[in-house]
């Protein structure tokens, strides 16, 4: 057997082998939904139903607050966007120099 029918047949082994494994699970799978059968789903609903629990919470917010916290979002990406720019025209870093 020269080397190239050796590889094919090892493929062939190894894929028949493959298969087969896949269609045993396949085959466990379908027994076993034979031997345990999907519930009606309507029994169910009909037993659990239950009112939604309701949580109300109070939050007292101050408008002053809220517009600080936007007011310092907003500087400080503005400070952030400004730094892009300079990092991209600075050229390489020390790693590409190696």
């Amino acid at each position: 057997m020269t080397d190239f029918q050796t590889g094919l047949m090892i493929s062939a082994v190894g894929l028949l082998v493959t298969f087969s494994a896949l269609g045993i699970f396949i085959g466990v799978m379908v027994l076993l939904q034979k031997l345990f059968p999907v519930k009606n789903k309507t029994e169910e609903i009909a037993v659990a139903e239950e009112k939604p629990i309701v949580i109300e919470a109070a939050v007292k917010t101050d408008d002053g607050e809220i517009t600080a916290a936007m007011a310092a979002v907003a500087f400080l990406r503005s400070q952030r966007a400004g730094q892009l720019g300079s990092s991209l025209l600075a050229g390489p870093g020390p790693y590409r120099t190696r």
